[in-house]
């Protein structure tokens, strides 16, 4: 009995000194129908050390119960909505200051004051996934290498129209200059096919050292001759 005042005692005064925290989600006009949220929606109050959690309940509304004084960060984690952060204080008697704030900033730097209970409206509808495209006809004609093709098709079928109908002179002209850029191609083609990298490379290594023997000679046959 003398232990069970004492405690008695200590469940009252932090009965007394915890708050409850209260608040709804509205229907809004990102989110018309709030009921449509998922059964696993999470509301959640953070700050050092403590974490508490709750669930939307039928009537769209959540309860925190027993929360001590001190400040807090409110989230909710919902699929398919974005809600901003609050910033929740709870002070002495149950008193509960609501405020915005914002990821990244101070956290003395807050915005608006909100009533209570607190009000969440999702600022946004947020989407995770990609609807696969469907054939787009205009988009594959436009593409680069459907347009070479069919630039290529076109030269192959009516060039050879086009040359029958061209002026004798000028298609005579034409063929030759044709003949011309292709021998010229060619001959570049062997060249380079026959290309010797490594004898090209040994004969400038040659070529850069000198010859010391053969001044030598030459300067010894001169001395040889001054000499007569």
């Amino acid at each position: 009995m003398k232990l069970l005042a004492p405690l008695t005692a200590l469940y009252l005064l932090a009965s007394a000194s915890a708050a409850t925290v209260r608040g709804l989600i509205p229907a809004s006009t990102v989110l018309p129908n709030p009921s449509e949220l998922p059964a696993d929606t999470t509301i959640t109050l953070t700050t050092a050390g403590e974490l508490h959690k709750t669930f939307l309940r039928w009537d769209n509304t959540f309860v925190f119960r027993n929360v001590s004084e001190g400040s807090y960060v409110l989230d909710v984690a919902a699929e398919g909505y974005a809600f901003s952060p609050l910033r929740v204080d709870v002070g002495k008697g149950e008193e509960v200051a609501v405020k915005q704030t914002w990821r990244g900033r101070a956290w003395s730097n807050t915005g608006e004051s909100k009533g209570v209970p607190i009000e969440l409206r999702p600022i946004q509808a947020t989407s995770y996934y990609q609807v696969r495209e469907g054939f787009n006809l205009l988009k594959m004609l436009s593409s680069p290498m459907i347009l070479i093709a069919i630039v290529s098709l076109v030269s192959i079928v009516f060039l050879p129209k086009l040359l029958d109908k061209m002026d004798p002179e000028f298609r005579a002209e034409f063929e030759a200059h044709q003949k011309k850029n292709s021998v010229t191609t060619d001959r570049m083609t062997n060249n380079i096919a026959n290309f010797d990298a490594a004898s090209f490379l040994a004969g400038m290594g040659k070529s850069s050292t000198p010859a010391p023997a053969q001044a030598s000679g030459s300067s010894a046959g001169q001395g040889g001759n001054k000499r007569k």
